[in-house]
């Protein structure tokens, strides 16, 4: 990603790390796991429910609140209006996924799988991680390139430590 942008480039970070968490949960979804309850006693099991306990609990909330806060004002401020309306909605969407997943996670990560359970859990993440993954593709293609030359440096600077430390 080319840009003078340091709030680009934070944004562009927690996206490869999203998207990575997602193609494993699809991975382990539509993998070998698709058809067999897995065994939360497997390492990749029990890492990816750790992880996606972490990011459905609060670092997706953290990621969507900072852009709908810091990043989307700044755009429409600017005369970009449709992508923060657009992007605002699948943020919407993406809760409301995440609401329905962190049950599935937690009880996966205390009791294991059933078959049902499996079944439930294996079609939201189907769901989440596609939905997540457009989303990242479209932030991508058309809201980083809208923060080239958006913010002053020093304001770009500011946006950075107010990231890190939200």
């Amino acid at each position: 990603m080319e840009t003078d942008s340091q709030i680009a480039h934070v944004l562009h970070d927690e996206h490869k790390r999203i998207m990575t968490l997602m193609k494993r949960l699809e991975g382990i979804a539509r993998g070998s796991w698709g058809s067999t309850v897995p065994d939360i006693a497997d390492d990749d099991i029990a890492s990816l429910l750790t992880d996606l306990d972490t990011e459905l609990a609060g670092a997706s909330e953290h990621h969507f609140q900072f852009e709908e806060v810091k990043i989307f004002p700044a755009l429409i401020a600017v005369g970009d209006v449709t992508v923060p309306y657009l992007l605002r909605q699948e943020h919407d969407l993406l809760r409301n996924l995440s609401e329905f997943m962190i049950p599935s996670v937690e009880l996966a990560r205390r009791q294991g799988f059933t078959a049902d359970s499996w079944s439930e859990f294996r079609d939201l993440a189907l769901e989440l991680a596609e939905k997540h993954i457009s989303h990242i593709q479209r932030e991508e293609a058309a809201m980083l390139p809208a923060l080239q030359g958006l913010f002053a440096e020093q304001r770009d600077d500011e946006l950075v430590t107010q990231y890190a430390e939200a």
